[in-house]
């Protein structure tokens, strides 16, 4: 019985050592979700959503609600704005009056900004590689006084943060 306990431990010794030890190996870490709603209002400049974003964010906006031209509820647009061409053509007066932030992108549609330049949102927009803080806002330049604002856009904003590697 000796023998057949030595030889049966030596055998296990020897595939024991014999086998490589395994690697460590990276891993995807899972990724990190972080969801905000935030209501922008019709007649608010810039809004600090208080949402860093990295350059390896995934950052997904989507936008609803509507905001209008006047204080009664009339004449109302979704995040995508106005179009551009036909703004001039609607809206002579509130044209003339002055001029929207990002005068290339519709009258009063969803913008945002992490760092610069602005950029068009609309109803929906998934980005990558901004650094800095987010902004919302409306591009419009009549958010009060004679032509203000009313309404608001209703957006979620999903972050799924940058994958990082762990060691196993």
């Amino acid at each position: 019985m000796g023998k057949k306990l030595f030889i049966f431990t030596a055998t296990i010794a020897f595939l024991l050592c014999g086998v490589p030890q395994a690697q460590a190996k990276h891993t995807p870490k899972r990724q990190k979700k972080e969801t905000k709603i935030v209501k922008i209002r019709g007649n608010q400049a810039w809004v600090n959503t208080g949402l860093k974003i990295n350059p390896q964010d995934t950052v997904t906006i989507k936008a609803s609600g509507k905001v209008y031209f006047n204080k009664e509820g009339q004449s109302g647009v979704n995040p995508n704005g106005w179009s551009f061409k036909d703004y001039g053509k609607s809206w002579p007066y509130n044209w003339n009056y002055c001029d929207d932030p990002e005068p290339q992108m519709n009258h009063a549609a969803l913008i945002g900004n992490v760092g610069h330049p602005n950029f068009f949102i609309g109803k929906k927009l998934t980005f990558t590689g901004k650094n800095g803080t987010l902004y919302l806002g409306i591009n419009d330049c009549t958010l009060t006084g004679k032509y203000k604002n009313s309404g608001k856009f209703i957006v979620t904003i999903t972050v799924l943060r940058g994958d990082t590697h762990i060691q196993r």
